[in-house]
């Protein structure tokens, strides 16, 4: 692959920061595992371009006008403008940073899929910061939100921050995918050749997002008990805190007076002499208001060294130890933790298990090759699934809308199909181009049946199914509604559908398509898989199973009621997505339902099933109570048949950071319990 990294951090000439360390490892390693790279940075003195460890860098140096928009704007312009010319030298896949949003100029010349890898975008460093970023920030804001909507792929180092911007941005969490920063093990090492010097490290930006302000009113404490211990920090001073003053100044006011000779401000120092501290000092001190998977952390955890990290942080996936967590923001339960970890460093020198985990879970090389993976998929797809503007208008006028697109953008594409909002003049609509097999006569029948029972559907404008330039096309009314999570009247709105009398002429697609997957898995040869064991409890309990008269009943069913597929608007509920209708038993969107709204923690809320259950019987006398339990083996079984097959077959990794935010461990255990 050919690949553009875009941001201005890159070291050293620019290595202000997180960005920047993570930017250099993933061109290094992607380079080492044979793709080209290329970098394009910010230039401090003049415009450069050389080749270092073997990628190439851009460094685009932007005169400084001392007016903050139009400086920020011309730097993007010069970024779009060397994008336009390497794309049309061959780069096929762009990655650039939430923050600052360095490519959005080149947005409407863009012909190749693009990555945002989510860091801390200004929006959430606003609430942990209380300054001012000045007059671009509401233009900061407004493109980084529209980066973060045209990207065909958007990945994220942690859960915490994965959360904050499903709350903070109209994305939805399948729209991210988690996946680690890689460490460097290079740089970074237990050194049993240095001497451990009775010493605290904190090593970041003097921020007070980085939770420094915390820090000094905890040293008070920690200082009354162990007077003698020095408190090094290292990282560039800021004004970034309530104050608007120097951040080291702040610390020292804070620092009660008789302990303010144990700091010692050492500034920004070159990440390569960073070890060498990491393996003297005892405690690592990483407190931040938020954070959402600090380098800092993963440096000191490849070295050994005792760690103390924030609780609203990506820290506490990273250590996986609740005695390494202080609740932010307490500087009370700060100080207590950094005075436990400072008496096990007095014991046991080094936290081994801390690097055992990098080595295993953050490993350039393992994370390096997911990250490759994802960026394959996401070229696949672009090409797949993109849409463009003379297409949009193709559609709309084979409708009879006589109305020019506006705006478009793109909603993550399933596997059947790529999705398209679209804007114009007067209306806005969804377009559906369907690269998949859909019986769309089975989603009409199912949709007039909601129909005429009163439930509310969104189905296409059009009456049959477009076709232009060889692909399938539905166009739809845009709903402006939400997803709900599971209450009281969704859960009677769930109840209603199952209910429905549903019974067609038409023959079982589900029974032929789990014989499908069981026959393939049945012939398969299994000895050299590592799942042959699970691939065997799968059958067995299918064949069980499929021996049930429920198996061969004909009613239809929506297949795939989720959270995702259910909008409610001005107060009512509507049913979309229809794609995956198919004709089955009669309760099987009952385990649908059981398993997309009733788990957690990857188990059945039993009161919540019984409670869906016992409405049923007593609305239908023909259902059993063994019938319930039966239903969901089946369905599990399809899943599971489904994943083993497919992954069988090259068309889907089991293994790959895709797959495990549906990981299929969770619906064996789950079928073992049934």
């Amino acid at each position: 692959m050919k690949i553009c990294l875009v941001h201005e951090e890159y070291p050293e000439e620019t290595n202000f920061g997180g960005i920047a360390t993570y930017q250099k490892r993933v061109a290094e390693e992607y380079v080492r595992l044979g793709h080209q790279v290329i970098v394009i940075a910010r230039g401090l003195k003049e415009n450069q371009h050389y080749f270092e460890n073997g990628v190439e860098i851009y460094r685009l140096f932007n005169e400084p006008t001392g007016r903050q928009i139009e400086d920020y704007t011309n730097y993007r312009q010069m970024v779009a403008n060397l994008l336009l010319e390497l794309q049309n030298d061959g780069i096929e896949i762009i990655e650039v940073p939430d923050w600052g949003a360095e490519s959005v100029l080149f947005e409407k010349d863009r012909k190749i899929p693009l990555v945002v890898r989510l860091h801390t975008p200004l929006k959430v460093w606003l609430k942990f910061n209380k300054n001012n970023f000045g007059e671009v920030t509401n233009q900061m804001l407004t493109w980084e939100e529209y980066a973060l909507l045209q990207a065909n792929l958007v990945t994220c180092c942690s859960n915490i921050l994965k959360e904050i911007i499903c709350k903070d941005f109209p994305l939805k969490p399948k729209d991210i995918l988690v996946t680690p920063n890689p460490a460097n093990l290079t740089n970074f090492f237990k050194d049993e050749n240095i001497q451990k010097t009775n010493s605290l490290l904190y090593v970041g930006s003097l921020e007070e997002r980085k939770g420094v302000v915390v820090l000094a009113k905890a040293l008070n404490i920690f200082f009354k008990k162990f007077p003698k211990v020095k408190c090094y920090f290292i990282g560039k001073d800021t004004t970034r805190n309530s104050q608007n003053i120097s951040t080291k100044e702040y610390i020292k006011s804070l620092v009660n007076e008789e302990y303010r000779s144990n700091l010692e401000f050492l500034g920004q120092l070159p990440n390569t002499s960073l070890n060498e501290f990491y393996n003297k000092c005892n405690v690592a001190i990483f407190p931040s208001l938020f954070d959402n998977f600090p380098y800092v952390t993963l440096e000191a955890m490849s070295t050994g060294i005792h760690i103390v990290g924030s609780k609203n942080s990506g820290m506490v996936e990273m250590l996986n130890n609740k005695n390494s967590i202080y609740n932010t923001p307490s500087h009370k339960n700060l100080a207590k933790k950094i005075i436990t970890k400072f008496k096990l460093s007095q014991k046991s020198k080094y936290d081994v298990s801390n690097i055992q985990r990098v080595k295993t879970m953050y490993s350039s090389q393992v994370v390096c090759k997911n990250m490759l993976a994802l960026y394959e998929k996401t070229i696949r797809d672009y090409k797949l699934y993109n849409i463009t503007t003379s297409e949009i208008q193709k559609v709309l006028n084979a409708c009879n809308i006589n109305r020019e697109v506006k705006a478009y953008k793109r909603n993550s594409s399933g596997v059947a199909n790529a999705v398209i909002e679209i804007l114009t003049n007067n209306e806005n609509y969804v377009i559906k181009r369907y690269n998949s097999n859909v019986n769309f006569n089975l989603s009409q029948e199912l949709q007039q049946t909601y129909t005429t029972y009163g439930i509310n559907v969104c189905a296409p404008i059009n009456k049959n199914v477009l076709t232009i330039n060889n692909n399938k096309y539905n166009i739809f009314n845009y709903i402006k509604g939400k997803h709900v999570k599971l209450n009281k009247n969704l859960f009677n709105f769930l109840s209603k559908i199952v209910s429905l009398n549903r019974k067609t002429n038409l023959t079982s697609t589900i029974n032929l398509k789990c014989e499908n997957y069981y026959n393939i898995l049945k012939n398969a040869n299994l000895e050299n898989s590592n799942i042959a064991q699970e691939i065997k409890y799968v059958i067995k309990r299918y064949e069980q199973i499929k021996q049930h008269s429920f198996v061969n009943e004909c009613y239809l069913n929506h297949g795939d009621l989720s959270s995702g597929n259910i909008l409610i608007c001005n107060n009512n509920y509507y049913v979309i997505d229809f794609d995956e209708a198919l004709v089955g038993p009669k309760l099987y969107d009952f385990a649908v339902i059981c398993i997309k709204f009733f788990m957690r923690n990857e188990k059945i809320n039993k009161n919540l099933f019984n409670k869906l259950k016992n409405k049923l019987i007593q609305e239908n006398h023909d259902y059993k109570e063994q019938d319930f339990n039966n239903i969901i083996v089946y369905y599990l079984c399809k899943i599971l048949l489904e994943k083993f097959a497919l992954h069988l077959e090259n068309k889907i990794d089991l293994f790959s950071i895709r797959q495990k935010q549906d990981y299929f461990e969770k619906y064996l255990n789950i079928l073992k319990e049934m």
